[in-house]
């Protein structure tokens, strides 16, 4: 029974689709008044790191997880990747992932309900 309940609540979580699934009650964060869109940074002396996945809570108060991302751009210098289309609010875990799909660890990167704009950068050093 515990096994189903579980498969049963991952069932629904992975049905509830990306973090900017609408409906007529819960619309699309247009404002920024609920979370944010995130836009992801890593400093400059990681060439290790090729792209990045997000973990966290959306807008509509569901733990989802994004696509892997690639960073792209010159690995000695800052690169950054805008996740567009997905809105995220509180903590969030951002994994970092190298050239052969291993992941490279974990950072976290808290991310506030509103602010003026609509986009949030969480930079790594």
């Amino acid at each position: 029974m515990i096994t189903l309940a579980v498969i049963t609540g991952l069932t629904g979580a992975l049905a509830a689709g990306p973090a900017t699934a609408a409906t007529v009650d819960n619309p699309l964060n247009a404002t920024g008044a609920n979370g944010q869109i995130v836009r992801t940074c890593v400093a400059g002396g990681h060439p290790d790191i090729k792209a990045f996945t997000i973990n966290g809570w959306n807008q509509n108060g569901n733990y989802v997880a994004s696509p892997k991302r690639d960073l792209w751009g010159d690995r000695n210098g800052k690169r950054c990747y805008t996740l567009e289309g997905w809105w995220w609010k509180g903590w969030l875990d951002v994994d970092f992932w190298d050239d052969n799909d291993n992941k490279l660890g974990t950072r976290q990167c808290e991310v506030p309900t509103s602010q003026q704009r609509p986009t949030y950068e969480c930079y790594f050093a």
